[in-house]
């Protein structure tokens, strides 16, 4: 049977006189108030045949009558909407079901929420049910759930939101109290979600337990299909209720409602809300407003520091007369614990008169900052209290009194207790359903991780490895395990115009515990002042000092062109991939961000990124390191702090120039601006290895795992450069590791392969060669593949596989040095000679390891190595 919101109203208000009447009396009555109406009737008895009176106290009424009515609907497992593939019922109300599913684009979880099929074709249902969207679309906080898309399929309206790990607070409740430190917390949380929807317009409505979910990440509100949007000050107070399912690719233009437009979704004077939780207003049908929440927020938080209700009731008109003409007891009557402070804000909140409570949340959320900074002191107080007696004590029953008190003085609570000293930065999320803008937020997270990195004392893990977490939907205490960190910064970042917003929170890793929330909002011009601000109340939240040095350079930022910018963000976005299209594509990306704004240092420095990448696999050196170079040295001359450019430019005169004294200087600078640049470790142990300096070099191969422990990239490299240091046991279990979270790697397990050689386990190397071609033909695999087969006695196979590459250099650039070495592994020196001497007229990169790489044994003792080594220039130490 299809109902109005009209028809469900006046059920509502028949049944709620009715559960008043004596059961023997119920028959006259609801003959009198239906009359004729059979059908109204049967609603009204079907609502009173519910036994559970309460659970009609603890949500809205209309919202109970729904399923009652509904036309039975549901999706079964496997179904798809679009591209949202479900997976299970997650519950079910009156204004529809909640189901998990996939998002088989973007392979992550998401809560599907649908119009159930009895009010499915019911216009203002569907109206109220896209309100709700439009009102979560316009919210973009960390504790208010997100919505990702919006959708009709096959008949079907859903709402498309984040999936969220966790209890409701409804059922937290139900197991007691909450501790008061939780509590307060979480208070916090709500204040802020509340806050900063009031700021857009947005009026929940409908604040109670069961729409705040608990998670990992805290206190997450939920459910705005009440919402109410304001018109902006002056303009007068029109109510539009909705439900909203929001768009977050394409955010609403204006977060305030026409009053003219919306007028048609009044509800009259019905009832809309959940009555335990409602403001006296509410109930009454008088205006309503931001205030409204705030008495909702005052029976939440009494609820959460009770475990009992503000307002109870054996029945609604019991709940009713409590909420319009009783004070509940104070919170300290019930837990004496709890400080006076909070007994002011709830009776403040809980105040029957609009005008005696808090006007903004953003008032309430201040006050409750207040409790917390006095109670957090007055821990700290008692601590230091007990701290001091209990030296006392031990040293007078040790008779060590100043021994002890010395000991007991230096352990000082924050060396000891909760210090943040490592830090992941997880990819934030850009809050658009439209993968083509991942560039902006994943360019926004690196800036970030560069920037927090550049700051003494913190150790910060690199690019490569948070973005293996990208999609990941672990939890925070497992990220932070697996990363070896003590603290997660997440965050979200939008860019709406000319503007961007960046939401940043800060997680105690092995609790999962929010430690900081806060919000940023600059013009995209202004976005390196943007990071910088983030920065530095990073540094302050974990209790790091800035030098003189970092607090100049986190307090001057140049403008940047936003179109340039953009071009920015583009380019590293592609050059990260490390493909030869996706390094070309950065190429073309960074030579248009320099013709819009030929100042940008960044640019330049990304340029050489990609042409350096482009180096040796992909391309002739003498065609792009020269190229390279111009770049990085612009790169520098604008902005001699960029330590990724320095790392770049020792890696040009490493590889290119073959000038050792001058990379050594560049990677050294680059390690000075950024201690936690893995790459630049990684090529600076790299340069170690071509001077012998193996213990040097494998020193910095373990940093650089350590900071980057989730990047394949260095795995891989790590256990080549590890192999160039002869300790084959460990470059084998470095590749074994990497393989791990990359199984398919080709060039891990190429390299690993070459390891095995070395150890003459042929089998393993062959096999581990043969697996790595089938994955990818690189001419540099097929020709390490061939010098396994030659070090393995198969030179027939060996010389074959050789041949083709040299057929293959005839149309496109190949690094001669490589197929040298296969020759030296054939035994074949005076072929090897001619393709190193090949090498060094074209500057080929991997002629730096001449001197050291562990295959070239053979050739030590030819005559025409020695020459060849001084032309490179890269003589390595005595070893």
């Amino acid at each position: 049977m299809k109902l109005t919101p009209e028809r469900w109203q006046q059920i509502a208000r028949i049944f709620e006189l009715a559960v008043e009447v004596a059961p023997a009396s119920r028959d006259e009555f609801l003959s009198n108030s239906c009359a004729n109406d059979d059908g109204l009737r049967r609603e009204v008895e079907s609502l009173l045949r519910q036994d559970d009176a309460s659970v009609v106290l603890d949500r809205p009424v209309w919202q109970t009558a729904a399923p009652l009515f509904d036309d039975s609907f549901s999706l079964g497992p496997g179904t798809t909407l679009g591209p949202y593939r479900i997976e299970t019922l997650l519950g079910a109300g009156g204004m529809g079901e909640v189901f998990a599913a996939t998002d088989t684009r973007l392979h992550r979880r998401v809560a599907v929420k649908v119009l159930p099929g009895g009010v499915a074709e019911d216009q203002e249902v569907r109206a109220r049910f896209a309100r709700e969207a439009e009102a979560v679309a316009a919210l973009t906080h960390p504790h208010i759930c997100t919505l990702y898309d919006i959708g009709r399929h096959d008949n079907v309206d859903f709402l498309v939101m984040e999936y969220l790990e966790g209890d409701t607070l409804a059922a937290r409740l139900a197991e007691g109290p909450l501790p008061f430190g939780r509590a307060l917390v979480y208070a916090k949380e709500i204040a802020s979600a509340l806050n900063h929807a009031h700021s857009q317009g947005i009026i929940h409505r409908d604040l109670k337990p069961a729409n705040i979910m608990l998670t990992g990440g805290g206190a997450k509100l939920l459910d705005f299909g009440l919402a109410k949007f304001r018109t902006a000050p002056g303009r007068g107070l029109v109510e539009a209720d909705e439900t909203r399912s929001g768009i977050v690719a394409r955010p609403p233009a204006r977060t305030v409602m026409d009053p003219i437009s919306d007028s048609h979704l009044t509800r009259g004077d019905a009832i809309l809300g959940t009555i335990r939780y409602m403001a006296p207003e509410q109930i009454t049908g008088h205006e309503v407003d931001a205030r409204t929440d705030l008495f909702s927020f005052g029976a939440v938080l009494f609820e959460m520091l009770t475990g009992k209700r503000a307002f109870d009731g054996g029945n609604v008109a019991g709940v009713l007369v409590a909420v319009l003409e009783r004070e509940p007891p104070s919170v300290s009557s019930i837990q004496p614990p709890v400080p006076p402070a909070i007994d002011a804000i709830t009776r403040r909140c809980l105040a029957k008169d609009p005008d005696a409570r808090w006007q903004k949340a953003g008032d309430l959320l201040r006050e409750l900052e207040r409790v917390s900074e006095t109670t957090n002191a007055e821990r700290t107080r008692t601590r230091a209290s007990w701290q001091w007696v209990a030296a006392i004590v031990l040293a007078a029953i040790a008779g060590l009194s100043s021994w002890l008190f010395t000991g007991l003085q230096d352990r000082s609570p924050a060396s000891t207790v909760g210090e943040i000293r490592a830090i992941a930065v997880l990819p934030f999320e850009h809050l658009s359903n439209d993968p083509g803008q991942d560039y902006f937020a994943d360019g926004m997270t690196e800036q970030l991780i560069a920037n927090l990195a550049a700051i003494s004392g913190l150790r910060v893990i690199s690019r490569t490895s948070v973005m293996y977490y990208k999609n990941a939907r672990k939890p925070v205490p497992t990220i932070a395990r697996e990363l070896q960190v003590d603290g997660i910064i997440e965050g979200t970042v939008i860019r709406a115009g000319e503007n961007v917003r960046l939401t940043a929170k800060l997680i105690r890793g092995v609790s999962g515990e929010v430690l900081w929330v806060q919000n940023f909002e600059r013009d995209l011009r202004d976005v390196l002042t943007l990071q910088h601000e983030v920065v530095r109340a990073i540094a302050t939240e974990v209790g790091i000092n800035l030098t003189p040095q970092e607090q100049v350079r986190l307090t001057t930022a140049r403008p940047l062109n936003p179109d340039a910018l953009n071009q920015v963000l583009l380019g590293r976005y592609h050059t990260a991939k490390a493909t030869e299209e996706g390094l070309r594509k950065g190429v073309q990306y960074f030579d248009v961000a320099i013709s819009m704004d030929p100042g940008n240092a960044l640019a330049h420095a990304g340029l050489a990124e990609a042409y350096a990448g482009l180096n040796g696999f992909y391309m002739d050196p003498q065609v792009v390191m020269p190229k390279a170079k111009q770049a990085v040295e612009t790169a520098l001359r604008l902005d001699e702090s960029l330590a990724d450019a320095h790392a770049t430019l020792g890696y040009i005169h490493l590889v290119y120039d073959w000038d050792g004294p001058s990379a050594e200087k560049e990677f050294l600078r680059a390690l000075d601006l950024n201690p936690t640049l893995a790459m630049a470790r990684l090529w600076y142990a790299a340069y170690l290895t071509s001077q012998a300096r193996y213990d040097d070099a494998v020193g910095e191969i373990r940093r650089a795992v350590e900071l980057d422990p989730m990047s394949i990239r260095t795995h891989t490299f790590g256990t080549l450069y590890m192999m160039f240091t002869r300790r084959y046991d460990e470059a084998i279990e470095l590749a074994r590791r990497g393989l791990e979270f990359e199984p398919n790697s080709a060039f891990t397990l190429a390299f690993q392969g070459v390891a095995f050689a070395e150890q003459r386990r042929f089998t393993e190397a062959i096999g581990n060669l043969q697996r790595a071609v089938q994955l990818d033909k690189s001419p540099t695999i097929r020709a390490l593949q061939a010098h396994v087969l030659a070090v393995a006695g198969q030179k027939a196979q060996a010389q074959e596989l050789v041949r083709q590459l040299e057929d293959e250099t005839r149309d496109r650039y190949f690094c001669p040095y490589e197929i040298g070495t296969v020759y030296v592994s054939l035994g074949n020196q005076d072929t090897a000679t001619e393709w190193f001497r090949k090498g060094v007229k074209g500057r080929a990169d991997c002629m730096a390891w001449l001197g050291i790489e562990p295959w070239l044994d053979p050739f030590r003792s030819d005559p025409r190595y020695k020459p060849l080594l001084r032309q490179i220039g890269l003589t390595p130490s005595e070893r």
